[in-house]
């Protein structure tokens, strides 16, 4: 068991927060809302039952997450059997050698930028195993392929603009509009950059990938001086990048509705009163409304063109799709026990009791009580739209004068928890994607997690 652990350290991990969740209810009576009253009721304790009955219920609530995971890692399994996509990789990667550090920020940037703006940041994991394929191979440390990664998201999480998946759900709670203290969230989202990006350069620059450490879960074949047709990967993955980039896109935010009356015109049109293209292919989803079930379409319709043009045999299509499961298996039962977190902390509501334990020590709103009683929320809540459930409406009735400073309050506690806690779905992907320890994370992220710190305190005192 020792050993499992030890290889294993993210399901440890996870596991003691699983396990601190379950504590929580044999501690705390279950409570909710109603308005701005707490409604305290008896202690409900989650027993061996309940333990893996919402276990086994997470592969059903999660489903969606589960099958993009898997579908990308049988996506790429299958690309990189192709002699075109190696020939890629291995072009990009020699013109990158030697600019390691322009080639992180860069990343680093526009995953961040994406995540700023987008609905949904999980399909933006789409593009992660070509960077991450380039990125060792140009001999860039597993930690630093990271931040230029998933450390991209997290930056755009914590200084979220437009997105509805962070910024979204605090507006639709608490009655705010992405126009609320735009300045404060774009400061954060500058500072947060420079500050990653910072520790980073210096990390890239002084810290080589061994010659024996391999991260790449989908590291490709050497092509050699074989010839193979690039341009028709190329534009795949422009294409590809380009639509993820559109679908995702918050249109209605930004007054666009060419996406959604183009859409329903495709979906209207008829010859002799028949919508022939909706029967055939079935009504088409506007971009800017799209879910991660709608691009896992894209990528499994992207394998029949590998299949068809790649001159991959179908039998090896198959093959390779259960080897990319399998490759991603570790990081599907990290993720489940993510959310097993999440289960637990919505099915057992013991969180809003502490949360009105911390509002009501003061009799006016207190900055310093409530950002303490959200960064707990932060730390159960997994995604926003479950911090919002469990403390968002109580703080828009209880505290109703000052929703634009608890807005500013719940990103920057939510993309600060998301940098370290166990509970925050995309570090504990990106830690397990590129087999990082959650020890040798911390060690490097915890000097971030200070200024970080310093910062949101300082924003704070300028809003208040």
């Amino acid at each position: 068991m020792e050993k499992f652990f030890k290889k294993h350290d993210l399901i440890k991990v996870s596991g003691i927060m699983v396990l601190l969740t379950v504590l929580l209810t044999w501690l705390i009576p279950y409570g909710y809302f109603s308005g701005s009253e707490m409604v305290v009721q008896d202690i409900t304790r989650v027993g061996l039952t309940s333990f893996f009955q919402y276990g086994l219920l997470g592969v059903y609530y999660f489903t969606v997450l589960v099958t993009f995971l898997l579908v990308l890692g049988g996506f790429y399994q299958v690309l990189g059997k192709t002699l075109g996509y190696q020939k890629l990789v291995k072009n990009v990667s020699s013109k990158l050698k030697g600019k390691e550090v322009v080639t992180v920020l860069v990343s680093m940037f526009v995953f961040a930028a994406l995540t700023s703006v987008t609905n949904e940041y999980f399909p933006l994991l789409v593009f992660m195993p070509f960077v991450v394929t380039v990125l060792s191979r140009i001999k860039v440390d597993k930690i630093s392929a990271f931040c230029a990664t998933f450390g991209g998201l997290l930056i755009g999480t914590i200084g979220g603009t437009y997105g509805a998946k962070v910024v979204g759900f605090i507006n639709t709670t608490l009655g705010t509009s992405v126009k609320t203290f735009i300045g404060a969230k774009i400061a954060l989202f500058v500072l947060a950059y420079i500050c990653l990006a910072v520790f980073t350069a210096r990390r890239v620059k002084h810290v080589a990938k061994s010659a024996d450490e391999s991260y790449d879960k989908f590291e490709v074949a050497d092509p050699g001086r074989k010839s193979a047709k690039v341009w028709p990967y190329v534009v795949c993955g422009c294409l590809i990048f380009v639509t993820t980039v559109l679908a995702y896109m918050p249109w209605d935010t930004f007054g666009v509705t060419a996406f959604e009356s183009a859409t329903k015109w495709v979906n209207e049109l008829s010859i002799a009163g028949v919508p022939i293209i909706s029967y055939i292919c079935g009504e088409f989803v506007a971009f800017g409304t799209w879910d991660i079930f709608t691009i896992q379409f894209v990528l499994l319709f992207a394998t029949l063109l590998i299949h068809w043009f790649g001159r991959v045999k179908f039998d090896d299509v198959v093959d390779s799709f259960g080897e990319g499961f399998a490759k991603m298996a570790p990081v599907v039962i990290v993720l489940l026990f993510v959310y097993l977190i999440l289960e637990f902390a919505v099915m057992f509501p013991v969180i809003p009791v502490i949360v009105d334990w911390f509002a009501t020590i003061s009799e006016k709103f207190n900055v310093v009580w409530n950002s303490i009683a959200i960064f707990i929320t932060s730390l159960f809540g997994v995604e926003m739209q479950y911090v919002m459930s469990l403390s968002g409406t109580y703080y828009a009735a209880m505290f109703a004068g000052s929703t634009k400073v608890l807005a500013i309050i719940y990103q920057a506690m939510f993309g600060l928890v998301s940098f370290f806690a166990p509970s925050s779905a995309i570090l504990m992907i990106g830690l397990s994607y590129l087999d990082i320890p959650y020890k040798d994370w911390m060690k490097y992220i915890w000097k971030f997690l200070v200024a970080m710190l310093l910062v949101i305190i300082i924003v704070l005192i300028i809003v208040a």
